[in-house]
């Protein structure tokens, strides 16, 4: 088994067995959901996109029509991503076709930088003929969103006793969110805290649940230009006990955003999959972005925002997702055309 970890810059394969770390993909955009099945793998990108992936074909771009899009789930035959910035669920097929905006309530827009009274949904996850999506929601409580399968329609909201809440786990320690803030894992019917990081102030994101073990991302309280280049990491936990097994520090990596489990099911995605042959056509890295990795590695003084490093670094990342907006653009001259 291996684990699949989104970061700003990276995506890295990690053997949790001893740490042993390679990345798979850099170089197209800031990097967050990650979803799969019979194959295909699909991503999103602070760009506005998805980007899916296929054995023998080339890498398919939907229309950028999503604001700072967070989690994503494969459901049925939908894909279901969580829009952050349009504050709404988005749907597309399995082809990438855009199928509908589902709004929750009245709010259209997830405005962080001013007033922040947007929800910032960030995590979509499907449990039985339910769709659970979870309520950062600022400085307010967080909440869980409850919606009907497949009408998606809101059945109900659950206010928790989390803040800046990511991830859902529906399972035998209940409804359980990642207390970002607080760097706990938290159950958001009883409002109790069940398992606390010693590292304080630390932050919770990223789950994933394998037969045996919780696999949680561990991150720290940054500003937003030192989340590209800090340490992160990762807690395993036994399932049965929340006792901390391991715990791996994934030096230069930036903070954590996503874990799928490759080569097991995970309670925290859906029953497909996820292989390292289905990961195969998403093997892509940036020069630049992979020498400026090593030296964070290698020397913990590059681990911050580091003039004209991170600029560089930034740049090339930037200059990915500028490619492919500049392919929509041709694409909709082609169609007016």
């Amino acid at each position: 088994m291996f684990l699949l970890i989104s970061t700003p810059l990276h995506l890295l394969l990690v053997d949790p067995a001893n740490g042993q770390t390679s990345v798979l993909r850099s170089g197209d955009g800031y990097y967050y959901g990650i979803t799969a099945k019979d194959g295909a793998v699909v991503l999103t990108h602070t760009g506005g996109y998805l980007q899916y992936f296929r054995a023998q074909a080339k890498p398919q771009v939907t229309i950028n029509n999503l604001i700072q899009p967070h989690q994503v789930e494969w459901v049925d035959e939908n894909v279901l991503v969580a829009n952050t910035g349009r504050n709404c669920l988005s749907v597309f097929d399995r082809n990438g076709n855009f199928c509908r905006d589902v709004y929750l309530n009245s709010i259209r827009r997830d405005d962080k930088e001013k007033n922040r009274l947007g929800n910032h949904f960030n995590s979509v996850h499907r449990e039985g003929n339910q769709i659970y999506v979870v309520a950062h929601n600022y400085e307010r409580p967080s909440e869980v969103w409850v919606l009907s399968w497949p009408e998606l329609e809101v059945v109900g909201t659950q206010v928790s006793g989390a803040g800046w809440a990511h991830n859902i786990w529906i399972g035998e320690w209940g409804m359980v969110i990642c207390d970002s803030k607080n760097g706990c894992l938290h159950e958001a019917i009883s409002g109790k805290t069940i398992w606390k990081s010693e590292e304080q102030p630390v932050m919770t994101r990223g789950l994933a649940v394998s037969k045996d073990y919780i696999f949680m991302g561990r991150s720290f309280h940054n500003p937003r230009l030192e989340r590209y280049w800090k340490d992160g990491g990762i807690w395993i936990l036994d399932r049965g006990t929340l006792k901390v097994v391991e715990k791996i520090i994934l030096p230069g990596v930036g903070d954590i955003h996503e874990i799928r489990l490759v080569g097991s099911p995970d309670a925290c995605h859906h029953d497909q999959v996820l292989t390292l042959q289905d990961l195969a056509p998403l093997k892509q890295t940036s020069p630049i972005i992979q020498f400026a990795y090593h030296l964070r590695k290698s020397f913990p003084s590059f681990r911050r925002n580091f003039f004209p490093m991170s600029q560089i670094v930034r740049g090339a990342q930037i200059a990915g997702r500028l490619r492919v907006s500049l392919s929509h653009q041709v694409l909709k001259k082609n169609l007016r055309q």
